[in-house]
């Protein structure tokens, strides 16, 4: 991220670390609040500070809530700080955890009390279309998840809204290695997400879940162990959701069944026969799919490891 942060298209802007409050760190953490404030918390009267709450609407009852927006370097100032490798480090041990403490590295023109402002004023505008509390650089699943799952429409739009933003890098559930955050510029951007986009979204917690209990799960798999997450496991656990509610299945633990063994055996689970009948016995009695298959003894075959390289 050093080369990105101090590259031609950066160096004359500010940059920023956005950090989640939501998430409380060991104060011994070189990241944690208290370390922040030691390492960069001024007592200013006048002028613009390193360390900027952002208020979000949402929290702004408690400011110690709130997320942090850290300047890292100025406009023209070379970026090399021992910090960023403990950022990186963070990111990784935390990228399966449902709410992240490290949240972007921002580059911008703005001056941090105005970028501040800024991304609340993006996130109450999406609030406003969804009619529901939603900032989703503050959630990097989000981002991921909207860069992956949605059209190139639907990114141009949240692209639109960060006009004042020139580059936008998030962690991912990669190890969390950086992605940066693009968006065809050229496409007409419409007034709001995509209705397919926003019926997506409802399932959101679902499959960041299916998301989650896969990468935890199936280096027990022999077939697993040797091969990296897949980068479309997103979008997979995206459609095996949804799969999973046409079939008429409700139940938490009978969706996580069929998502968990659609991306271990994929086709080979979500179109047997064998398993499709068991469907009809778990949509009459929630929360028995897996005992219906497990009973039927179906046999199944882990699909070429081709399919990962």
């Amino acid at each position: 991220m050093i080369t990105k942060l101090n590259n031609q298209d950066n160096f004359n802007k500010y940059r920023y670390l956005l950090v989640d409050n939501l998430v409380a760190l060991n104060s011994i953490n070189p990241l944690s609040h208290d370390s922040l404030v030691d390492q960069f918390g001024e007592d200013k009267l006048f002028g613009e500070q390193k360390l900027t709450q952002v208020l979000r609407t949402d929290l702004d009852y408690d400011p110690s809530i709130c997320p942090t927006l850290i300047k890292l370097a100025e406009p023209n100032e070379f970026l090399d700080s021992p910090i960023l490798g403990d950022i990186s480090e963070q990111a990784e041990i935390e990228c399966f955890w449902s709410k992240r403490y490290i949240c972007a590295y921002i580059v911008s023109p703005l001056k941090p009390s105005i970028l501040a402002k800024q991304l609340i004023t993006i996130g109450n505008n999406i609030a406003k279309i969804l009619q529901q509390p939603y900032y989703p650089f503050f959630e990097p699943f989000r981002m991921q998840f909207l860069q992956e799952v949605a059209s190139n429409e639907d990114s141009a739009w949240l692209k639109s809204q960060f006009a004042q933003i020139e580059n936008y890098y998030y962690p991912s559930i990669h190890a969390g290695q950086f992605i940066h955050f693009t968006a065809d510029s050229e496409l007409e951007t419409q007034d709001r997400w995509s209705h397919h986009y926003c019926q997506r979204l409802k399932h959101f917690k679902m499959i960041r879940t299916l998301v989650k209990a896969w990468a935890n799960n199936r280096t027990q798999f022999d077939d697993q162990k040797s091969l990296p997450l897949h980068n479309q496991v997103i979008l997979h656990s995206t459609q095996l959701v949804e799969q999973a509610y046409q079939l008429g299945l409700t139940e938490a633990t009978d969706i996580l069944f069929w998502g968990l063994n659609g991306l271990r055996y994929q086709t080979a689970f979500t179109q047997h026969p064998n398993v499709l009948e068991q469907i009809a016995k778990a949509r009459k009695e929630p929360g028995t799919f897996s005992k219906h298959v497990i009973d039927a003894q179906i046999q199944l075959e882990s699909p070429s490891l081709s399919i990962y390289e």
